[in-house]
């Protein structure tokens, strides 16, 4: 009976998903200019350097879930159609959040030696800051050259962020003025003279859920594979992106990504914790869309 539920209450999801898919069409912008969305591709950032989600800081938050003990969360989910539907508004900090935040942390600083800090080599684009450190430092200044560096500092940002790094993936999701949207918050953190947040977008509830996995999910997640067994997950497996829409509901996803749920593991089934953090800044309607956007843009 509770699997013959627990199937009912996820087809009446997928079914009610895939209707607001159908009201964005092919995720179009609420002013008519599209944007590209893609489905997520490839193995996790952890797969592709070979390391385990315990020897790492990427993709963690400072917080787990409650333990295997704890007495069941009342669901609280508040996520419906309407909202799914509903143009969403994202300011830089927004997409600090979803594209960057579980590795750089709140405030920029990262998780040094592992990750470093972004702060830093935003600071390195500014001329201003770039001027004051060398008048500290009772160094000449040639405002040219100064201009020449920090030029090239920027270049270098930018760069980093859409083809990432040895450590770092890339962000080649983002489009368009998403990107100066971006780096005008990072700016903003870093305290950068003059800085100020740029105007926000507006993007359909699919581009949020590609924000969300591209920039948070695929860092452990890889895109495709099968769904792990408890033994599985007691060495260390991670699920795929593309095995969750079909063994987990909505408000399963919705309540392990916020608040966190315990999982079976081992050939015992024995109940744990888990090791994956809670991602308490998310709002249950971003979870939502992520989860949309992988059932109608399927990983692969």
């Amino acid at each position: 009976m509770i699997c013959r539920r627990r199937a009912q209450r996820f087809l009446t999801t997928a079914a009610a998903m895939l209707s607001v898919a159908v009201l964005w069409g092919a995720a179009d912008r609420p002013d008519g200019q599209g944007w590209s969305i893609t489905p997520v591709s490839g193995p996790s950032n952890l797969s592709r350097l070979g390391i385990t989600i315990q020897q790492t800081s990427m993709g963690w938050t400072d917080e787990l879930g409650p333990p295997a003990d704890a007495p069941p969360r009342p669901a609280d989910h508040a996520v419906t159609e309407t909202n799914l539907v509903r143009p969403v508004t994202l300011t830089g900090a927004d997409l600090y959040r979803l594209d960057c935040r579980s590795c750089h942390k709140p405030d920029g600083g990262g998780a040094p030696p592992e990750i470093n800090s972004i702060i830093e080599p935003v600071q390195g684009t500014s001329q201003v800051l770039w001027e004051r450190r060398m008048r500290e430092a009772h160094r000449a200044i040639d405002p040219a050259f100064a201009r020449q560096v920090v030029s090239g500092a920027r270049a270098d940002l930018l760069k980093r962020l859409t083809e990432g790094g040895q450590k770092m993936p890339a962000f080649a999701h983002l489009q368009g003025p998403e990107v100066p949207v971006l780096v005008a918050h990072l700016e903003v953190m870093a305290g950068v003279p003059g800085a100020a947040e740029r105007p926000p977008l507006v993007e359909s509830p699919l581009r949020v859920g590609e924000h969300l996995v591209k920039g948070t999910c695929h860092i452990c997640h890889g895109a495709t594979g099968s769904w792990p067994t408890p033994e599985e997950l007691l060495a260390n497996a991670v699920p795929s992106l593309e095995s969750i829409p079909s063994h987990r509901t909505l408000s399963d996803v919705v309540e392990k990504v916020r608040h966190g749920a315990p999982v079976a593991m081992g050939a015992a089934r024995v109940m744990s914790r888990g090791r994956m953090p809670v991602f308490d800044y998310l709002t249950d309607d971003e979870v939502a869309a992520a989860y949309l956007y992988l059932l109608i843009y399927p990983p692969r």
